[in-house]
């Protein structure tokens, strides 16, 4: 008869695999070594999430930084876009709590790219979850949707890339100039939209005269 599963234990289990993850990286994570981290051992981890796969997966799903909870917050305070954007940037590069997420989410990003079969679910998922409040909250500010959609992406492409210079180059006042410029031009009026795809030439993606 299966053990029954302590739901406790469980949860335990999952946010320390997330912060040790956080810590060691994904890319070579292994069962032996996490387990005699967290004091248990490889065949538990398996007893409590079925497979390595099911841990990893779920313990990214975890370490996933809170960010619509952070926008609809802000948004109910009736904060601009611009303010909004900001917070998100200082939630993502301040420290505390959302670090070893972020340094998390980071990797998770970068090993989609070349290994899409085992991260690009995460990573698309973690686009969606920025990227979506974010465009609403542009929206309610008065841009039509897709205008919003590409301002949202810009802010969250970008920042995330900066978040990345941060954490790897220490520079904070670079990293932070440069974060403020990016918000100030993604919400400022004025942007021309985006081409139609009907506007463009062919393969190459050349604007027609």
């Amino acid at each position: 008869m299966a053990r029954p599963i302590d739901s406790a234990r469980r949860a335990e289990l999952l946010d320390a695999t997330m912060r040790y993850a956080a810590e060691h990286g994904v890319a070579t994570l292994s069962l032996r070594p996490l387990a005699a981290a967290l004091g248990t051992s490889s065949r538990m981890l398996i007893h409590y999430f079925g497979s390595k796969e099911e841990l990893i997966g779920q313990a990214l799903a975890a370490a996933r930084p809170d960010i619509p909870a952070l926008l609809a917050e802000r948004q109910q305070a009736g904060h601009s876009p611009a303010e909004i954007a900001t917070a998100l940037w200082c939630d993502l590069t301040t420290g505390g709590e959302q670090e070893p997420r972020t340094r998390l989410l980071l990797e998770v990003m970068a090993l989609a790219a070349t290994q899409p079969d085992l991260y690009g679910r995460h990573a698309a998922d973690a686009v969606s979850q920025w990227v979506t409040p974010l465009a609403h909250s542009l929206h309610t500010a008065g841009r039509d949707w897709r205008d919003a959609l590409a301002r949202a992406t810009m802010l969250v492409s970008g920042l995330r890339g900066l978040a990345l210079d941060r954490y790897v180059t220490r520079d904070r006042q670079r990293t932070d100039d440069a974060a403020h410029l990016l918000i100030r031009t993604a919400t400022a009026d004025g942007i021309a939209p985006a081409p139609q795809r009907s506007q463009l030439n062919g393969a190459e993606g050349r604007l027609k005269p």
